[in-house]
């Protein structure tokens, strides 16, 4: 009885759409941080600011996260929860 109050069975037809919309979230975000990262590091050299190094490199942390995380998004339950040590 309670196996029909959830909609169980469509849980694996709406997970290939969540990947899908997490990608394209994830691309977006990828792509505005080495986008800041890549402004920061010029201005920082404009400015010869370390503040801003720093700061870069912190997008650059973040653009990795997220490359990462489109790498192991396909993949299985077992290699998500080894790339989450990395």
């Amino acid at each position: 009885m309670s196996a029909h109050c959830c909609q169980h069975e469509h849980e694996s037809d709406n997970s290939n759409s969540h990947h899908g919309r997490y990608r394209k979230v994830l691309w977006i975000a990828l792509m505005i941080n080495l986008t800041m990262f890549a402004l920061e590091i010029a201005s920082g050299v404009k400015a010869n600011s370390v503040s801003l190094f720093a700061d870069s490199l912190d997008f650059l942390g973040d653009a990795a996260n997220y490359g990462i995380s489109l790498w192991v998004l396909g993949m299985g339950l077992a290699m998500r929860a080894k790339a989450s040590l990395l």
